[in-house]
C-alpha cells in the first residue's frame, strides 16, 4: 500500500519536476550571462519568457492537478518518459564548454581567410567605416575583426585603410601566422562562424588559444592568389577581459 502511494506521488510530481528543471536551466543560463555564448541577443528574451512559463506551469500542475486514487499502472514507464526529457537538459548544462574551440573554427572556416562569408557592406557597415576613418589619424581607429574582413572585400575601402593604425579585440588562435579571431553568430552557437585576421610583427607572447587580446597595429590587405587576406602588423598587444558580448552579430 505504501509502495503504491509512493508510486502515485512520483508519477504526480514528475511533470512538475521536469518543467521546473527546464525552467531552472533556462533562467540560470540567462541570468548568469552564459546565454551570451549561446544565443543571438534578439532571441534571449524568449528564453526568459519560456523559462517563466514553464515554472508557472509546474506550480499550476502541483496546485490544480488531482492524481487518480486508482492504482497506478506502468509507473516505471511513465517516470522513464519524463526522465527522457529531464536528463538531457541537465547533462548538457553541466559540462557545456565556455567557448568554441580553435578546432571548431578550422572546421567551420570556409576559406583561407578563416572567416565566414560576411553579409554585404550595408549602410551601417559603411557608416562604421566612415567613423573609423574620421578618427584622429594619429590614434588607432577602434575596429572589429569583422570590420577588417569586410573592408578587405571593398577595393575603395582597402585603399583608405591600408597602413592605418587600428585597435582590435579578439581571441588568440595559434598558427603560422597566428590570428586574432571573433565568432559571428546569426542565431545561436550552432550556426556561429569564425572571422579572423592574421597577426604579424610583434605578435609573440605567452598567449594561449582562446585567450582574449587587445591588439594595436597597422592594417594591411595583401593579396594572395587573388584573395585579399587582412592582417595586422602588431605594435602592441596585451591580455584583456572577455567583452560582455563575446560573439558578434551581423
Amino acid at each position: 500500500m505504501m509502495f503504491e502511494r509512493l508510486q502515485r506521488q512520483l508519477v504526480f510530481v514528475a511533470p512538475a519536476v521536469v518543467m521546473s528543471g527546464w525552467a531552472t536551466v533556462m533562467l540560470h543560463t540567462l541570468l548568469a550571462g552564459h546565454i551570451n555564448r549561446l544565443l543571438n541577443p534578439m532571441f534571449r528574451t524568449y528564453v526568459g519568457l519560456a523559462g517563466a512559463v514553464l515554472l508557472l506551469l509546474s506550480v499550476l500542475h502541483l496546485l490544480l492537478y488531482r492524481p487518480s486514487p486508482e492504482r497506478v499502472t506502468g509507473a516505471a514507464r511513465q517516470l522513464g518518459r519524463w526522465l527522457v526529457l529531464l536528463v538531457p537538459v541537465i547533462t548538457a548544462s553541466v559540462p557545456s564548454p565556455a567557448a568554441l574551440s580553435n578546432t571548431t573554427a578550422q572546421l567551420r572556416a570556409p576559406g583561407p581567410t578563416a572567416a565566414a562569408a560576411l553579409p554585404s557592406l550595408g549602410d551601417k557597415g559603411r557608416q562604421d567605416a566612415k567613423e573609423a576613418l574620421a578618427t584622429d589619424p594619429g590614434q588607432p581607429a577602434p575596429m572589429e575583426v569583422t570590420d577588417l574582413v569586410t573592408v578587405s572585400h571593398t577595393p575603395e575601402l582597402i585603399g583608405k585603410f591600408e597602413g592605418r593604425q587600428v585597435h582590435v579585440i579578439g581571441t588568440f588562435a595559434a598558427g603560422q601566422p597566428p590570428k586574432l579571431m571573433r565568432w559571428i553568430m546569426w542565431c545561436c552557437a550552432a550556426d556561429a562562424q569564425p572571422a579572423s585576421v592574421a597577426l604579424t610583427g610583434q605578435a609573440g607572447g605567452p598567449w594561449k588559444d582562446q585567450q582574449w587580446l587587445d591588439v594595436t597595429g597597422v592594417a594591411h590587405f595583401p593579396s594572395t592568389m587573388g584573395q585579399v587576406i587582412p592582417e595586422i602588423e602588431v605594435t602592441a598587444v596585451k591580455a584583456t577581459d572577455e567583452p560582455d558580448e563575446p560573439f558578434l552579430s551581423p
